[in-house]
């Protein structure tokens, strides 16, 4: 599980450089009921330094054992759909950004090769999981991970794992670094493609 954090820590380090970071909402998803998608503050989404990104990378990695919530589904996939389940270990905040970690683990007695899509509709071929949300009901904000990206060029890389290439029992370590949530927020809601919404996950400031 932590080859996965750690291939994708060694990937965003590569590109803190030369970063521009950009808070996304789900413009093209719905809000959740009863919340507004609200663009997160430029200038909270630019005040992220370079020691601050590799920080968020390398200090934060750090899963465990504990189960905050967990939902059952599956990965999408345009054929068959893999049964699995999320279990959410933390939710650990600064003033800086919100780093979610979470196990994806397999529930049947199988060996599936999954696509690059399922976590990443817009950008399949960019090998990530942007598509993962968390919701701040306190600001009412729906947010997405921060995109990095090089100066000068189209390309870009999200501050969240590399998209898993299969899945078994044993689970895989993922996670995503958000914009910052409110001072104020003591829990929030993760929403993860194929699955259901898994709320009230209590969150650690750091």
């Amino acid at each position: 599980m932590r080859s996965t954090a750690r291939t994708f820590a060694i990937g965003a380090l590569s590109l803190a450089a030369a970063v521009v970071l950009v808070g996304c909402t789900g413009d093209d998803d719905p809000s959740p009921t009863g919340s507004s998608s609200v663009q997160p503050s430029e200038s909270s989404a630019e005040s992220m330094t370079r020691a601050e990104l590799e920080s968020a990378v390398f200090d934060e990695e750090s899963g465990s054992s504990e189960v905050l919530g967990s939902a059952e589904g599956a990965v999408p996939d345009p054929l068959a759909p893999h049964p699995a389940r999320i279990d959410v270990n933390a939710v650990i905040a600064d003033e800086t950004s919100t780093t979610v970690w979470f196990t994806l683990v397999n529930t049947e007695d199988t060996d599936p090769l999954l696509q690059f899509s399922a976590f990443n509709k817009l950008r399949p071929l960019s090998d990530d999981i942007r598509d993962i949300a968390l919701v701040d009901t306190v600001a009412e904000q729906r947010l997405q991970p921060y995109i990095g990206q090089r100066a000068g060029t189209d390309s870009n890389r999200c501050t969240c794992s590399d998209a898993p290439l299969g899945m078994s029992s044993v689970g895989m370590l993922l996670s995503g670094v958000f914009p910052p949530v409110e001072q104020s927020t003591s829990t929030v809601t993760l929403e993860i493609p194929g699955f259901a919404p898994i709320e009230n996950l209590p969150v650690t400031r750091s």
